[in-house]
């Protein structure tokens, strides 16, 4: 048996992973929001390596960065400290009004 997830965002662009093994069957809210996949502790850094590394290779000359959002954004920092040209990373906590 071959069991995939996609999520759609667009006509060309699809995001899905394979099932490789059914461990146990729940219909449960955590494993998506909104029907998007949520990330894990296992693959967190795919997400933080996309909106880190790829600003920066576009302009390596980035000294100050400010980064949004403690939750997500404490990854962001980890991988924005590898570049040692960044001077100042200012994280804040975003807040819902």
């Amino acid at each position: 048996m071959e069991l995939w997830y996609t999520e759609n965002h667009s006509e060309n662009v699809k995001f899905s992973i394979k099932i490789t093994e059914h461990l146990y069957h729940y219909k449960s809210q955590l494993f998506t929001l909104d029907g998007l996949i949520m990330v894990t502790e296992k693959d967190e850094f795919i997400y933080h390596d996309m909106i880190s590394h790829v600003p920066m290779a576009v302009n390596p000359n980035i000294k100050s960065v400010l980064v949004i959002g403690g939750g997500d954004g404490g990854g962001t920092v980890r991988e924005l400290t590898r570049y040692e040209e960044i001077e100042i990373i200012d994280l804040k906590l975003s807040t819902i009004i």
